[in-house]
């Protein structure tokens, strides 16, 4: 149990409820113990909680009613095909974040004279986003 519950908390007549998160502040729910997820992470992250941390069974779950169960395999069965701009697109986005990323690390590196200058970390100790293109297995995914 989080020892910040009461950030969470508010008194109703006389009763605590839950405080409404669009009034908390990133760092209230980040001391409640919660981390920025996307909304299908956190329907499949319950789905788990549900089936006792067995994705297995959340793979088998029978409870159709649920409203979470189409989302239960973390992906939205309602969105279509990605198209091919829209991957160039995000390619192109992806590149773009992963170069602005680097010239960051560059820069704090410069700034703060470590020692590890001028070493080029081996592939797999670099953040996944500035893994290049040959870093990736056969198949190009990571």
């Amino acid at each position: 149990m989080s020892q910040h519950r009461h950030i969470g908390l508010e008194r109703q007549d006389g009763y605590d409820v839950g405080r409404d998160p669009r009034g908390l502040s990133t760092d209230d729910l980040e001391r409640l113990g919660h981390a920025r997820i996307s909304p299908l992470r956190a329907l499949r992250l319950k789905c788990l909680d549900c089936c006792n941390g067995s994705a297995r069974e959340v793979r088998l779950c029978t409870a159709v009613d649920c409203p979470s169960w189409p989302f239960r395999m973390g992906k939205n069965p309602w969105a279509g095909p990605v198209s091919e701009a829209r991957r160039e697109h995000g390619r192109r986005l992806g590149l773009r974040r992963a170069a602005d990323l680097a010239d960051a690390f560059a820069e704090k590196d410069e700034s703060s004279g470590s020692p590890s200058d001028g070493v080029r970390q081996p592939a797999d100790a670099r953040p996944r986003s500035l893994k290049s293109e040959k870093d990736k297995p056969e198949g190009g995914r990571t």
